[in-house]
């Protein structure tokens, strides 16, 4: 017997208050509360009919329609251990649904190895900076001498700042290293047969 990682779908759900301040419910909800599957039973208890059997749920549990259609309820615990919002479709436009804190946030609860900013930090050497008008160039070496460069300009040379142009190009540098660095594990998780 192995161990198993839950395949990425995405499911529909809604939090249920339990009170007169839920937002309005989705239609499919609303069609399996006409077709009987869930139920109220009394107040604060909800009733799902579910493909495993009957299962209740309490004011702040969510109820999810799962990607056959299956709906059943999951305590709130378990809904954040396991999802994170996501597009309403695959070819979603527009900015993502989380920010970035919260993306950081769900990596940082990643128990598989995986490339962090800390772990690349302490590979960089030095930083060298080089200006020409209101380009800046930052050249990376990291411990191992290996370089990347990485640069900022700004439009209007009113705007210029060398803080800000540094800031930029180091992060477009830095930013590089990701690719490079996930090579690097994904490498090391194949030769020792992960």
């Amino acid at each position: 017997m192995g161990q198993y990682t839950k395949k990425p779908v995405t499911i529909e759900a809604f939090r249920w208050t339990g009170g007169p301040d839920q937002q309005e419910d989705p239609v499919w909800a609303c069609e399996a509360i006409a077709a009987g599957t869930i139920q109220f039973v009394e107040a604060g208890i909800m009733s799902v009919h579910t493909t495993e059997g009957v299962m209740n749920a309490s004011p702040g549990d969510w109820i999810i329609r799962g990607v056959e259609g299956e709906i059943y309820p999951c305590r709130d615990s378990v809904f954040q251990t396991t999802y994170m919002p996501a597009s309403r479709d695959a070819d979603a436009s527009g900015k993502p649904v989380i920010t970035r804190a919260e993306a950081d946030a769900g990596l940082s609860e990643a128990k598989a190895p995986r490339v962090t900013v800390e772990s690349m930090e302490a590979k960089v050497e030095s930083a060298e900076f080089f200006r020409s008008k209101t380009l800046t160039i930052c050249i990376l070496t990291l411990a191992n001498g290996f370089t990347i460069v990485g640069k900022s300009a700004c439009a209007s040379p009113e705007n210029y700042s060398q803080a800000l142009g540094e800031r930029y190009a180091y992060d477009d540098a830095f930013r590089q290293l990701w690719a490079f660095e996930g090579y690097l594990l994904r490498q090391s998780l194949a030769d020792a047969g992960r």
